[in-house]
């Protein structure tokens, strides 16, 4: 599973739309849906926010194959 896909996983584990999820995160529903459909990536500060909302660790949306960086 890509990051995209994976935030957009957790965004419907807790049960909010883009619309939701963008405004508690401060960014707009555009910039959300661009990062699930893997145009663009948030910035570190974004990465502290997401994690905090969906209640997971920076290391839940990195590939799992991170080791063969």
């Amino acid at each position: 599973m890509d990051l995209g896909e994976k935030l957009s996983h957790y965004r419907h584990a807790k049960g909010l739309t883009q619309c939701e999820a963008a405004e508690i995160l401060h960014v707009s529903r555009q910039c959300l849906g661009n990062w699930e459909a893997g145009r663009r990536e948030p910035c570190i500060a974004a990465f502290a926010r997401i994690c905090r909302l969906y209640g997971i660790t920076a290391e839940q949306l990195f590939p799992d194959d991170l080791d063969q960086y």
